[in-house]
């Protein structure tokens, strides 16, 4: 066994960096909440790096980067319950009635499918558990929703 002696400096310095580091993956974290996987990405040379400076190793770590979302009743809709940061930003809209959780694809939906390689299946199959646990949304049929090429919101039937 090798015993390295540090210096009070030494140690100032490695509490700085773990700081820094950890200020960093918080604004990542956060850059994620806000704009999304893909565009973060871009900042940091990929989903690859991304997933590494944020501490992603599975499609459960990074839906639980969601799982401080705000449970608001629909104004409009009173069957919806809205899962979100911030109004007009919608990560699930919640049917109560029908029991679909319509998942925001560009912000949610599109990473599982491109950062981990998961099929449709799979997706729903993940999706469904994190939202039982998470949000206590159990038999919840996970769908995705994004927008078309004019801005309008595309909800898929079953």
């Amino acid at each position: 066994m090798k015993i390295i002696r540090l210096t009070e400096s030494d140690l100032t310095n490695i509490v700085k960096k773990v700081i820094k580091e950890n200020s960093l993956q918080d604004e990542l974290i956060q850059q994620i909440k806000e704009y999304g996987w893909k565009e973060t990405s871009q900042y940091v040379g990929g989903r690859v790096n991304l997933k590494k400076l944020v501490g992603i190793e599975s499609p459960i770590d990074f839906l639980n980067l969601f799982n401080d979302l705000d449970v608001i009743d629909s104004e409009e809709n009173p069957i919806y319950t809205l899962f979100r940061y911030e109004k007009g930003i919608n990560m699930i809209s919640y049917n109560k009635k029908n029991n679909y959780a319509y998942i925001n694809y560009y912000l949610i939906w599109a990473f599982l499918e491109e950062g981990f390689g998961l099929n449709q299946t799979e997706i729903q199959d993940i999706i469904k558990y994190w939202l039982e646990s998470t949000y206590n949304l159990g038999g919840t049929i996970p769908l995705l929703f994004r927008l078309d090429e004019y801005g309008s919101w595309i909800v898929p039937t079953i």
